[in-house]
This record gives structure tokens, C-alpha cells and sequence, in this order.
């Protein structure tokens, strides 16, 4: 007779949740970061990062679940901060405001330590180098949440910019605006004596510049006239396409999808004129980049990475997606569902079994020794 297998039911609750652990946490993200393209360290390359918002502590609920909440958030931008910037070791990394979700909102004593938090979760010492720009959620700007000098002071102690124009590469410069203010080093006009026309200008805002149109933008491509631009706040991706001169539409925006990405696509910021000589070209581009936050209230998740050729005027831009975190929390629900069950099930047939066991001692002692009694 063939012998039966034992199902141990408490090796098999163990290997479910190690299984559903090391998917969530590693088998996934590595997934995203396969897909991601391979870029030279030597290229000039900037990673973009819109509205990481990591969560405060007012808005969330009270004790042990906004504990939990605040957690997971902050576990899941850490990791996807880790897989990136090991990819991207040699790139400049741009934040493109709403850094915290709370920011304007906090006291003194919590925006240090929302900073504090923020800078444990993307440490400035895996990239090349850090520029932030500041979003409605870190100084105000939306509503009745209006910008104050307290509010500027606060937030440029701890991620301030150092100067007007920052150099990211040779002969690219990054230059951070913002429709929210026009404070120190985000002043327009200061820009002007530091910018050149033989370099390329990446111009990033928190809030969209040619989308929203208006006297800000007018202001950005007279007095600028970048050759791109870069922003967030809309938590969903896309780009826009305009004529240089009159900001007209050529089509309409275009948003991004990581079912049916558009991503790469190439941008020619810098164009050939009859003499061989690069200049703007006529076409200006804005791309408004995905949120890095599952909190936002959208399904994808992305970053942005833009390959520069300053010599040809030419750039590559990639969507890097990110893993949709609920979908993976909710997987952690359902194996302890199933764990609980098996046990439950295992719990039921040990005791069956020792029941049976018993009765056939019984019945055994009874035969062997009934003559006995």
C-alpha cells in the first residue's frame, strides 16, 4: 500500500508569507528596474522627481494606523529612491517640488522633522547632485494657504537653492521658477545675467508653465526662453507641445500611460540653422512628470530621466515606472487570510488525528488485553 504524505501545514504558512515578502519587497521593484535603460555614467543625465509628498502627521489618522501609514509610505519612496539612483548613480537628481505633504501647514517644530525624515529617505550622497524646488504643499500657494516669509525662510534652511542657475553638465544649466513666488534665488530677473545662449537652459517649476499659460509664462519664455521645461503637481504624466512664439498648441497634450507608454521619445531642443550653428528650436516642450507617491490618488507611479546631448541639442526622455503599491498590500491581506485558514485547517487535522489515534489505541487495547478483564 502506497504511504500517504503528510501536508505540514506550518512549513507551508512560512513559505506563503516569505514567498509574498520577497515579491512585494524585491521581485517587483526588480521587474520595473529590468525595464529601465541602461545609461553611460559619463552621459549628461538628469533624474526627475515630482510630489514625493511623504506624509505629515495632521492630516493622517490618529496612533497606531497613521504610525503604519506613515511607515509604509515613507519604506516604499525609500526603496524606489534605492533602485533608481543605483541605476542612475551619476545623474543629477531634480526635485520637482511637494517634497512634504504637510509642509505649509506644520508647525516649526514639524517641518524640521518632516525635513529630517525626507532627507533619511533620499540621502543627497547617492546622486551626483540634489536641486528642490518648492510646490504649494511645502510653502503654500493654493487657496487660502497663502505663501509667508516665515514659510520661505523655513523651507530654504532646509532645501533651499544655492544660486540662481545651477550647472548640471557642461554647457546645460538647470533653471529652477516658480509661478508660487519669486523669493531669493527664485527671482527671474537674477537669472538673466547668469544664463548664455551657447548653453542649454532646463527651466523646472513645481507648477506647469504652458499648460496654465498666463503672465508667468509669458515672463518665462521672453525673459528665459528655455530650451525645455520640467514640472509636476499634476501626479499624472504627460507632455506638451507648443510654437516657441506664440505658445500656441501644435497638438494636444499627450498623457503618459505605462500600459502604452510613448516613452522614449526624443526632443530637439537646440536645432541646425543654415551656417551649422545650434539655436532654440521652434518648438517648445513641456513635460509634466508622474508622481513618485502611491498616496496621490492615481494607479501609476513613475519618475522621469532625461539623457542630454548639449553638442547636438538633442534629448532622450524615459518614463521609469514604479511598482503600484495597493495592489501589493492587498496581497499582503489576502496570504494572511490563507495563512490564518491553513492554520486553522492544520489546527483541525491534528486534532482528527489524534483523536483517531486514540480510538485505534483504544480498540487495540481492548482486543490484546479484553481477555484479561
Amino acid at each position: 500500500m502506497a504511504r500517504k504524505m503528510a501536508l505540514n501545514f506550518s512549513k507551508l504558512c512560512i513559505l506563503i508569507l516569505v514567498g509574498t515578502v520577497a515579491y512585494n519587497e524585491y521581485v517587483v521593484y526588480y521587474m520595473d528596474y529590468f525595464n529601465w535603460p541602461r545609461v553611460p555614467d559619463d552621459a549628461c543625465t538628469i533624474l526627475f522627481l515630482a510630489d514625493p509628498q511623504i506624509q505629515g502627521k495632521t492630516l493622517e489618522p490618529p496612533g497606531l494606523l497613521g504610525s503604519i501609514q506613515r511607515w509604509d509610505s515613507d519604506r516604499y519612496l525609500g526603496n524606489v529612491y534605492s533602485w533608481i539612483t543605483s541605476k542612475y548613480p551619476s545623474a543629477t537628481t531634480v526635485f520637482l517640488g511637494d517634497l512634504l505633504d504637510e509642509g505649509s501647514i506644520a508647525t516649526s517644530e514639524d517641518f524640521a522633522e518632516y525635513a529630517a525624515r525626507f532627507k533619511a529617505i533620499f540621502p543627497s550622497d547617492r546622486v551626483k547632485g540634489v536641486v528642490y524646488t518648492p510646490g504649494d504643499n511645502d510653502i503654500g500657494g493654493e487657496g487660502m494657504d497663502m505663501v509667508t516669509v516665515a514659510k520661505l525662510d523655513r523651507y530654504n534652511k532646509q532645501f533651499g537653492l544655492q544660486k540662481p542657475v545651477i550647472e548640471a553638465c557642461p554647457k546645460l544649466d538647470i533653471v529652477p521658477v516658480s509661478r508660487l513666488t519669486e523669493h531669493g534665488h527664485l527671482n527671474i530677473t537674477s537669472k538673466l545675467e547668469n544664463l548664455s545662449k551657447n548653453r542649454t537652459a532646463v527651466v523646472i517649476s513645481h507648477l506647469p508653465i504652458l499648460p496654465l499659460n498666463g503672465r508667468f509664462a509669458e515672463r518665462v519664455m521672453t525673459d528665459i526662453n528655455p530650451d525645455i521645461i520640467f514640472s509636476g503637481h499634476d501626479h499624472r504624466g504627460s507632455v506638451y507641445t507648443g510654437t516657441r512664439g506664440s505658445l500656441k498648441h501644435e497638438r494636444e497634450m499627450s498623457f503618459f500611460s505605462k500600459k502604452e507608454d510613448i516613452s522614449p521619445f526624443m526632443v530637439d531642443v537646440k536645432s541646425k540653422n543654415s551656417d551649422g550653428v545650434l539655436e532654440l528650436s521652434e518648438r517648445i516642450t513641456e513635460i509634466v512628470v508622474p508622481t513618485l507617491s502611491y498616496r496621490m490618488g492615481v494607479k501609476e507611479m513613475g519618475a522621469g530621466l532625461a539623457v542630454f546631448k548639449p553638442e547636438t541639442g538633442s534629448m532622450v526622455y524615459h518614463n521609469l515606472w514604479l511598482p503600484a503599491r495597493f495592489p501589493l498590500l492587498y496581497t499582503y491581506v489576502a496570504s494572511v487570510i490563507v495563512v490564518v485558514l491553513l492554520a486553522v485547517v492544520g489546527k483541525i487535522i491534528d486534532v482528527r488525528r489524534i483523536m483517531r489515534r486514540r480510538t485505534e489505541y483504544q480498540a487495540f487495547s481492548r482486543k490484546k488485553f479484553g481477555a484479561l478483564l
